[in-house]
């Protein structure tokens, strides 16, 4: 449970079930519009790809002003990450997106056949390495899905790679040139 949704159970409790939804769907248009009216403030929103966002404002309700920082999107639904008395809600902060590499699918290739993973290393610098890596990380932020990893998936794999955190290709990368 995301602490914003402990905080929107007791504005619940307070106002009921019409009053919680009634606030959500006015929140979810004024996100879809991007804007508000003199009752709801949106202060920021943050897209976290093509069909997530996160809204951060504050919201008027029987005379009562709250602040909220609520995600509405296909990857989590809706979820409160934080709601509270105004002023009183920290504004949504990402995570850095995930950034993704290729590296040989055969985990070994390094010790079995090292010239085969200098060649890989070679593959690293041209421009339809280049090129791959970057359209996926972008489809992967714009339009996430099983399609797209399915597409990538396959293009890498024909080329004997597959896509891992750039990180973790880094990692496997220094390894080997520390151990030649």
């Amino acid at each position: 449970m995301y602490p914003g949704e402990k905080a929107f159970e007791s504005f619940e409790e307070k106002y009921g079930a019409d009053a919680a939804t009634e606030v959500m769907e006015r929140i979810a248009d004024a996100m879809w519009d991007q804007k508000g009216d003199d009752r709801l403030i949106i202060s920021n929103i943050h897209t976290i790809n093509a069909c997530n966002h996160v809204a951060d404002g504050d919201i008027e309700h029987e005379g009562e002003w709250f602040s909220f920082s609520i995600e509405s999107g296909d990857r989590n639904g809706t979820v409160i990450h934080g709601w509270g008395p105004r002023y009183e809600v920290s504004p949504y902060k990402p995570e850095p997106p995930v950034i993704y590499d290729m590296v040989p699918r055969d985990i070994g290739l390094e010790s079995h056949r090292p010239e085969m993973f200098r060649v890989y290393l070679h593959w690293r610098n041209t421009e339809w390495f280049k090129e791959m890596c970057r359209s996926y990380n972008y489809d992967r932020y714009v339009q996430p899905g099983g399609k797209t990893e399915e597409y990538y998936s396959d293009k890498a794999q024909k080329r004997g790679l597959k896509f891992i955190p750039r990180e973790d290709a880094q990692e496997r990368i220094d390894a080997f040139r520390s151990a030649g």
